[in-house]
């Protein structure tokens, strides 16, 4: 059995390209390490990716690496101390340490875009609705997709002002903005994150901003702006032990 923990051993952190360009589709990189399993796949590590891994409630993108003479299909891309590890079935050739490309199913990566940057919109929708702050407890981006807040379920006008505000600024459209700040830059300007109590500390973070919203500290991918969306569905709320969930999903116009 493979140990992801023996596999990042001695490897160099990777090179986050989602970060730069979350709309990156193909990358180069080289690969750092290969361990092959007896099923058919490969555990993979290059010195830079576009593929995100699970996490942060984002699911893991899926695609292809495609060396010389080979090619594998990624399942699921994982991180560990840094590291992104890719979980590969071997599709063609036999696998060898070596330059390669690295594809990224788009459908895939733009949807969770979509899904993500809406997620971040409703808390801002949701804290205008209700009047207060909003407290997120999780999230999945996945299939079905949902945040999770703190306290008690609001009342059905409200989660519904909640989606009608985020679908008439979907509408008229606004810029989101990334940039990374200092541990002590977030207490002081962004305090009253939906998200601020469940942060690991870091010495520094990513910060996404929608235009006329507050900042949310994440490290997912995003949209450049908010008109991309499509439409924003709300699907159902429910109690959840830690508060409350609203279930949703994205959809074109």
């Amino acid at each position: 059995m493979v140990r992801l923990e023996d596999l990042v051993k001695d490897v160099k952190m990777t090179e986050i390209l989602y970060w730069q360009d979350s709309y990156a589709k193909t990358f180069q990189g080289s690969m750092l390490r290969l361990e092959p399993d007896d099923k058919g796949h490969a555990y993979i590590i290059l010195d830079r990716t576009v593929f995100h891994p699970k996490s942060g409630g984002q699911p893991s993108d899926k695609g292809k690496i495609i060396g010389m003479d080979f090619e594998l299909e990624v399942k699921k891309a994982m991180l560990n101390g840094g590291i992104v590890i890719h979980w590969a079935k071997v599709r063609n050739g036999e696998p060898k340490l070596s330059q390669v490309v690295g594809e990224v199913n788009w459908d895939l990566r733009y949807l969770l875009m979509r899904r993500h940057t809406a997620a971040h919109l409703y808390d801002h929708c949701l804290a205008n609705a209700t009047g207060k702050r909003v407290e997120t407890t999780d999230s999945w981006l996945g299939d079905e997709c949902y945040v999770g807040y703190k306290g008690k379920v609001p009342s059905t006008n409200q989660l519904q002002e909640a989606e009608k505000m985020a679908n008439r600024m979907i509408k008229a459209g606004a810029s989101v903005h990334v940039s990374t700040i200092s541990h002590d830059e977030l207490i002081r300007s962004v305090p009253d994150a939906p998200n601020i109590f469940r942060l690991p500390r870091f010495d520094s973070y990513r910060i996404v901003e929608i235009e006329d919203c507050k900042p949310i500290p994440c490290g997912g991918t995003h949209l450049r702006n908010i008109s991309e969306i499509g439409k924003f569905t709300l699907k159902s709320a429910e109690t959840s032990d830690l508060g409350f969930r609203v279930h949703y999903d994205v959809n074109e116009i």
